[in-house]
């Protein structure tokens, strides 16, 4: 047999495989048992998909994980309560693997656009500039949420010190949930809103405080520059879940609800706003526009 065919016969073979394990995949999610093997992830991660912040940092995963392995097939899904996602490898030595990555990759400031609050940061280890809070002209976009003397370097540093603290002590499953008092964070989580009505100022431009969760407000940084909500409104944007096994570039499509990806539900969140303090609010279900 020539080389070329063999090569044609494999890759039908893994097509053939990867189609059903999609299937087995969607049939889980929607509550039904194929009777066959279906995909198994490297890792899951307990996601509650109406926190804005989670949703992202889940995208932030798959993009960071599809960096890490570009020559793997790295696909991710929802399901169950969890994000699942698979790898080379298995277990929790792949989140580790990819938190241990992110936690020490260089990281540069571009100081040509933008103002200090506002200017692009690269992760150099994964090749990804994070510019999702300025447009190409250097203006403020709606998701920059941030306040007072917080630049976007001077936050990830700070997570990423906050996140290497808790990693030693938290699981994969509960990586979401790990939260400690941070004086800074990019406003994503809406677990750590203030109510500045009640207490008449911002604990942000303070210095005070707040009850952070480093990985999510990290993970999603990564996950909104190019798993942008879509906005349909003034303050007002959407996100899609999936639940199929899916790469990134699939995955973007079906995040913005343009594609149906198995079980599809759309959620809607607005940006809060309380005295000088903006956040993502919690989102609602608005329904399955895409349904297989």
């Amino acid at each position: 047999m020539g080389a070329h065919l063999a090569g044609i016969i494999v890759a039908m073979r893994r097509h053939r495989r990867l189609a059903t394990d999609r299937r087995d995949a969607r049939a889980v999610a929607l509550g039904r048992d194929t009777g066959m093997t279906h995909l198994e992830p490297s890792f899951s991660v307990n996601v509650d998909v109406t926190n804005p912040g989670q949703f992202f940092a889940c995208c932030g995963l798959l993009e960071l994980a599809s960096r890490f392995w570009p020559s793997a097939e790295v696909e991710a899904w929802f399901g169950n309560s969890a994000f699942h996602l698979t790898a080379p490898d298995s277990g929790e030595i792949v989140l580790k693997s990819l938190l241990g990555q992110l936690q020490g990759s260089d990281i540069a400031t571009d100081n040509s656009r933008g103002e200090h609050a506002t200017h692009p940061v690269r992760l150099s280890d994964f090749g990804i500039t994070l510019d999702w809070w300025t447009t190409e002209r250097g203006e403020k976009t709606l998701l920059k949420l941030w306040a007072g003397q917080q630049t976007p370097e001077r936050i990830i540093t700070d997570l990423r010190s906050a996140l290497a603290q808790l990693t030693t002590v938290v699981n994969a499953a509960d990586l979401f949930d790990a939260g400690m008092p941070l004086t800074g964070r990019f406003g994503v989580d809406p677990r750590a809103a203030w109510n500045a009505l009640d207490v008449g100022f911002s604990p942000n431009e303070q210095g005070m405080e707040v009850l952070t969760f480093p990985a999510v407000e990290l993970l999603a940084s990564v996950g909104l520059q190019r798993f942008r909500p879509v906005q349909d409104g003034n303050y007002g944007f959407s996100y899609a879940t999936w639940t199929i096994p899916l790469r990134v570039p699939v995955a973007r499509a079906a995040s913005a609800n343009l594609i149906p990806a198995g079980n599809t539900q759309t959620f809607r969140f607005r940006i809060a706003m309380r005295g000088n303090y903006k956040g993502f609010d919690f989102a609602t279900l608005v329904g399955d526009k895409h349904e297989q």
